[in-house]
C-alpha cells in the first residue's frame, strides 16, 4: 500500500474512532454507502489479484531456456510433419495462443524443442 493510501485508511480510522456517538436509523444509509465502499475495494482487490497471477502464469509459460537452436530443429520437424510425414512422429492439435498465428507457431515450436529437449535428458539418464 503506498504511503498516501495509508495515511488516508489512517484518517479515515481516526475520524470513526473519534465520534462516539450512537449510530441510529439515520446513519442506514451512510453505512449502506460506506459497505459499498468496501465491497468495491475487495472487487478491485480480487481483480488485480487475478490480473497479477495471470500475467504471472502468462509470463512463466512464456519464458524458455530453449536455444535457437533447438528452435531450428523443432522448426524442420514441424514442417515435416506439416507436409504430412509419418516419421516426423507428431500430431499436430489446435492450441490456445495469443491469438496470431505466428504466436501460435512461435509457441508450437519452443514446446517441440523442449519436448525433443526433454527426450534427449530422458536417454541421457
Amino acid at each position: 500500500m503506498s504511503d498516501n493510501k495509508k495515511d488516508a485508511v489512517d484518517n479515515f480510522i481516526d475520524f470513526i474512532l473519534s465520534d462516539d456517538s450512537p449510530v441510529g436509523p439515520e446513519d442506514e444509509a451512510s453505512i449502506q454507502m460506506f459497505n459499498n465502499a468496501i465491497d468495491s475495494a475487495k472487487t478491485k482487490l480480487a481483480k488485480a489479484r487475478l490480473e497479477r497471477a495471470r500475467a504471472g502464469a502468462f509470463s512463466s509459460n512464456m519464458s524458455s531456456g530453449v536455444s535457437k537452436l533447438d528452435v531450428e530443429r523443432a522448426k524442420r520437424r514441424y514442417e515435416r510433419a506439416k507436409t504430412g510425414d509419418s516419421t516426423a512422429g507428431l500430431t499436430l492439435a489446435a492450441r490456445f495462443g495469443d491469438g496470431s498465428m505466428d504466436g501460435d507457431l512461435e509457441a508450437i515450436l519452443e514446446d517441440l524443442a523442449e519436448l525433443e529437449d526433454e527426450d534427449k535428458n530422458d536417454e541421457e539418464n
